[in-house]
């Protein structure tokens, strides 16, 4: 199956704003709405659960919603029942990572048979559903999609793998970014970079120049040189060397981050996870 035009642009969009949010806070806020702009849906849910296979535990430790209709005095009962859904039992047994829908494994006749229909579909008035693995806060995580009639397509199963490591990487950019914001305490965090400021002066510290970082931010030159000034102002820098002194002494704080995604050197690769071109 070939995307149309008009969905290859959709995705392109969509990957690009998911990249936008440069903090767990707001790509955990825009998260499920994102998706929903590509493969339209009643209810999109991003749930992880910490789980145990040994034991046959499961523990929803997160659940993100496009808007609020899961019905939290179900969930100890979705944590009982969590090996013998589906999507899980294909998974434990070494499936691929893909994007799943209910229709898949049952009819409509026999779902209406099944614990899944009693927990999820009937108290949500929801008879279609799709599911796809992502990265999370928790071991297990995905992204669920819900519609009252009308099933999923082969269209919206390929976006939707399209768009999965793209999702991936976001998410992992975004934790990252947070967590360097807060180990780097006195020496940066302190300081309030924003996170567009600090993604400068990280570069900045890789030895890029301005028409550089613009490049890979996707961004003018003004705004990186406006992005820069504001650095150094907060840093109370200098310099350019003063602010690569800075983040060198802020990933040594925090144990030395060389997994940041960012490459090194003036000359080095395209950051890990930004999207090709065209991509």
């Amino acid at each position: 199956m070939r995307l149309s035009p008009r969905d290859f642009a959709a995705l392109q969009r969509v990957i690009l704003e998911l990249y936008e949010h440069r903090t767990l806070e707001s790509f955990r806020a825009a998260a499920p709405k994102l998706i929903l702009k590509l493969v339209p849906a009643d209810h999109c849910a991003v749930n992880s659960y910490e789980v145990e296979p040994l034991t046959g535990r499961a523990k929803m430790v997160d659940c993100l919603e496009s808007e609020p209709l899961l019905p939290r005095e179900l969930v100890p009962a979705w944590e009982e029942h969590f090996w013998e859904h589906p999507f899980s039992g294909y998974f434990a047994a070494g499936g691929q990572p893909t994007a799943l829908k209910l229709s898949d494994f049952f009819t409509l006749t026999q779902l209406r048979r099944r614990i899944e229909w009693e927990l999820s579909c009937q108290p949500m008035a929801m008879d279609r559903v799709m599911a796809l693995p992502v990265s999370g806060s928790g071991r297990l995580s995905g992204v669920s999609l819900c519609r009252r009639r009308r099933d999923f397509t082969e269209r919206d199963r390929l976006l939707l793998n399209l768009l999965r490591p793209h999702y991936n990487q976001a998410f992992q950019n975004a934790r990252l970014t947070s967590a360097l914001l807060e180990r780097c305490g006195k020496t940066v965090g302190d300081h309030a970079l924003t996170p567009r400021e600090l993604e400068v002066a990280r570069w900045v510290g890789h030895g890029k120049t301005n028409p550089e970082i613009a490049i890979i931010l996707r961004a003018s030159v003004r705004t990186v040189e406006k992005h820069m000034e504001r650095v150094l102002e907060k840093l109370g820098a200098e310099n350019r060397t003063a602010v690569a002194l800075t983040m060198a002494q802020a990933n040594a704080g925090a144990g030395g981050s060389s997994q940041d995604g960012l490459a090194g050197g003036r000359n080095g690769p395209r950051p890990k996870g930004r999207p090709p071109p065209g991509a």
